[in-house]
């Protein structure tokens, strides 16, 4: 089995954690783009006579906009998977070895899942600051459903004018909830992944094939099932800046109950699984890589 780098107190080099985490978010956005953008326009949805499903949203888009549209959004997308990416797994490596000896040299030691929970938690209130004008750029590109494509730079100057600076940051509160929730849960869920996929295998004496992708996979399933309505009330205030989260949530509620905040979960889940697995198994891979690289020289 290789080694995981994720584990509580692993020690690995930011520029190496840099370059894989980089890889890592560039490969898993250019093979989810599509299901993003679904997902997106399916929790945007407001008053509808009858639900949308999935399948008819899409048959929606690629008759009125053509199957361009399913990459709409694509440009900050591509930078804030990068940069998402990256920030993510430097600042959880950096987190991870300085919070361990940081209780070492305390004389404490935290519950592993509680650590690796603080280092998750840290680790997306860092990369959602960097990243939140390229996610909100993306959601209102992706949001468009004329057949006209907006422009990024055109996007940006009319949220300058509007909005102002502040405007690149519309909704981060519910935001940084979201995402610092997520985060956390999903390191926490992906190391007992790990720990129960290394019982398997002693059990049974065979090693699981794309252990990384398999565990990366059921961690991003399970941290979106627990937050996927603040996620929801996330979009919701990135292309409504003006309401508030409380007011948004509570009109949300009187208007589609319960149901609503899970709009579009199933293509979030379809998006979400292999997006996690790739995440996971190329940062592995590209840090394999890199160490290799760097050793060589």
């Amino acid at each position: 089995m290789h080694e995981d780098h994720l584990l509580r107190g692993s020690s690995v080099s930011p520029i190496q954690s840099l370059i894989a985490g980089s890889i890592s978010g560039a490969v898993a956005r250019a093979v989810t783009a599509p299901l993003d953008t679904i997902k997106i326009r399916l929790q945007l949805v407001l008053l509808q006579a009858e639900p949308v499903t999935g399948s008819r949203l899409i048959a929606n888009i690629l008759r009125s906009e053509g199957v361009g549209a399913l990459w709409k959004g694509n440009v900050p997308a591509e930078f804030l998977y990068i940069l998402y990416g990256a920030s993510q797994f430097t600042s959880y490596s950096m987190l991870n070895e300085n919070l361990g000896d940081l209780q070492e040299k305390m004389d404490i030691t935290l519950p592993k899942l509680l650590h690796l929970f603080l280092v998750g938690c840290g680790s997306g209130v860092f990369s959602t600051f960097i990243t939140y004008p390229f996610d909100l750029l993306r959601t209102r590109l992706a949001a468009n459903d004329s057949s006209e494509f907006l422009s990024m730079t055109r996007t940006c100057k009319e949220i300058l004018n509007l909005e102002g600076i502040a405007g690149f940051y519309a909704g981060i509160k519910p935001s940084m909830l979201s995402i610092v929730t997520y985060s956390g849960f999903f390191f926490c869920t992906y190391s007992l992944s790990r720990d129960l996929s290394k019982h398997i295998e002693k059990a049974y004496y065979h090693q699981i094939w794309g252990v990384e992708a398999v565990c990366g996979s059921v961690a991003g399933a399970t941290s979106k099932a627990i937050t996927f309505p603040l996620d929801t009330i996330r979009k919701r205030l990135q292309v409504m800046p003006h309401s508030s989260a409380w007011s948004m949530l509570l009109s949300h509620w009187k208007l589609h109950g319960v149901i609503g905040f899970y709009r579009g979960f199933g293509i979030s889940l379809l998006k979400t699984a292999p997006t996690s697995a790739l995440s996971i198994s190329v940062y592995e891979y590209a840090l394999r890589a890199t160490q290799k690289v760097t050793k060589a020289f």
